[in-house]
């Protein structure tokens, strides 16, 4: 065979391959030009990457729609549960607790505070003012400020007072200076004890006054004493119930103590590091002692309970049942009661509110005045029962029975 091919045939064959690339690429779509000619043109012909999709059309325009009210078809659980229950409205206070004093004070609020977290009726007012006294009242004036707070009897309804760690100074009494604790300053320091209270028990609102714990200074700890004394006696004597926290706060020497046991006995840090004011802890045990005279008031203040009156259908169903238990146990009906004829049942006496004095130590008597007789002698009793119950002899045993230890069986 003969492999060669001539001249001729291979320039016809160049020109049918280049013919036939040109209609290849002319009935191709166009594509969008590239930077690089040859990936173009080899896509074309040996195909190019997956096509991507399309980005979607915009959606036909339509005018926006007004937003539906939603109707509620439930009446909240905040109108028909009770202020304070789970998923009802927050309770609203209804007893205020006005706590006035010095930095002390400012503790005693925050103690009251945690002591009442669970009573969301009682609100803690903190009134107190921290560099305040009862002596320098050209900075506060607590006589002026207890007035003022009487005054206004709807929003204090128990005053706590705690105040004496700035008074040791001079009391002045018009233009003369008197020297702390001296005779005629505690006259006059006592008189402004008495002028904060008074207002207080005028309008009717009760006072406790919380006296100072010991101190770790021995000269402040035997003034706190000597304040103490001023306290107890001015502030009963207006009127003021006097809390005692002095042995609550010291050792068994009576003595200041940094460490003691809190309101679940447990020993704790009570006293801050300048040895008066309180911590936490110290703070929450001085509310302790507070709580029971506030219990008290906050009792006072309750109203009393309402007697519900039922609708009269429930109420004739109430008395109809009544009635049928007083016919089955065959007592007497309470009330008068129309039968069919008429005729009007008999109406029961009415009870005694309290019935005849009877003495529990005297020596019985009968009727006639005599001392009462020994009763009849019973009847005669079966031999056996006299025998085992009245003289404690054992019962006679039986064969066979539990109680029959005889040996050999039979």
């Amino acid at each position: 065979m003969n492999l060669r091919i001539s001249k001729a045939a291979f320039s016809r064959t160049l020109r049918l391959g280049s013919l036939a690339i040109l209609c290849v690429l002319a009935g191709s779509p166009s594509a969008p030009a590239e930077d690089n000619a040859f990936p173009g043109f080899f896509s074309h012909i040996f195909g190019g990457p997956p096509a991507q999709d399309a980005a979607p059309s915009p959606p036909p325009y339509s005018a926006p729609r007004k937003a539906k009210k939603k109707v509620r078809d439930f009446v909240p659980v905040t109108a028909t549960r009770a202020p304070g229950a789970v998923g009802g409205a927050p309770a609203q206070a209804s007893f205020y607790i006005d706590v006035l004093g010095d930095s002390l004070g400012v503790s005693t609020s925050d103690g009251l505070t945690d002591a009442f977290a669970d009573k969301p009726e009682v609100a803690v007012i903190d009134k107190a003012r921290d560099a305040s006294g009862l002596v320098n009242d050209g900075y506060y004036d607590w006589v002026k400020a207890a007035k003022d707070i009487a005054v206004d009897k709807g929003k204090a309804d128990f005053v706590v007072v705690m105040v004496g760690i700035n008074d040791i100074q001079a009391l002045r009494d018009g233009n003369e200076a008197l020297d702390p604790l001296s005779d005629r300053w505690r006259d006059k320091y006592g008189q402004r004890v008495e002028a904060v209270v008074a207002p207080f028990v005028t309008a009717h609102i009760p006072v406790a006054w919380v006296g100072l714990p010991p101190m770790r200074a021995d000269k402040f700890n035997a003034q706190a004493i000597k304040l103490n004394e001023i306290y107890k006696e001015h502030a009963e004597k207006a009127g003021a119930k006097y809390i005692d926290i002095w042995d609550a706060f010291a050792d068994q020497n009576g003595q200041y103590d940094a460490f003691g046991p809190n309101i679940e006995g447990q020993n704790v840090k009570l006293r801050g590091g300048d040895g008066i004011l309180l911590t936490k802890a110290g703070s929450r045990k001085v509310a302790h002692f507070l709580e029971a005279e506030i219990h008290k008031a906050l009792d006072k203040n309750k109203p009393a309970t309402e007697v519900a009156s039922l609708p009269p259908d429930i109420e004739q169903a109430a008395d109809d049942i009544n009635a049928q238990i007083r016919r089955e146990m065959g007592a007497p009906p309470s009330i008068s009661a129309v039968g069919p004829t008429g005729a009007t049942a008999p109406v029961a006496p009415a009870r005694p509110l309290a019935g005849p004095i009877v003495s529990l130590t005297a020596r019985p008597m009968s009727p006639g005045g005599t001392l009462i007789a020994r009763g009849p002698t019973p009847l005669a009793e079966p031999a056996e029962i006299t025998r085992v119950i009245r003289l404690g002899e054992p019962v006679d045993t039986r064969a066979g029975r539990a109680d029959d230890f005889s040996w050999p069986r039979l």
